[in-house]
């Protein structure tokens, strides 16, 4: 399996995506960024549509990396 990123890099990419995010609708007319909002909205409720996994199998592959992330090497 893939080395999964650290905390501190996944927190800094996500506060990078709210600034972009955030200086996008400052500098965006409603329209124009209610219609890139409302694009997003519907591609995550598509994806959870046809997500290949239950919610439970989901959750149960996630305890399972929690396990193994936290294992001593």
């Amino acid at each position: 399996m893939e080395s999964l990123k650290s905390s501190s890099d996944n927190k800094q990419a996500r506060l990078l995506f709210v600034d972009f995010w955030a200086n996008f609708i400052r500098t965006h007319p409603d329209e124009e960024w209610g219609r890139e909002h409302t694009n997003f909205i519907n591609s995550l409720m598509h994806s959870a549509k046809h997500y290949p996994l239950t919610a439970k199998q989901y959750l149960e592959i996630k305890e399972e990396v929690k396990r193994d992330t936290a294992k001593p090497k």
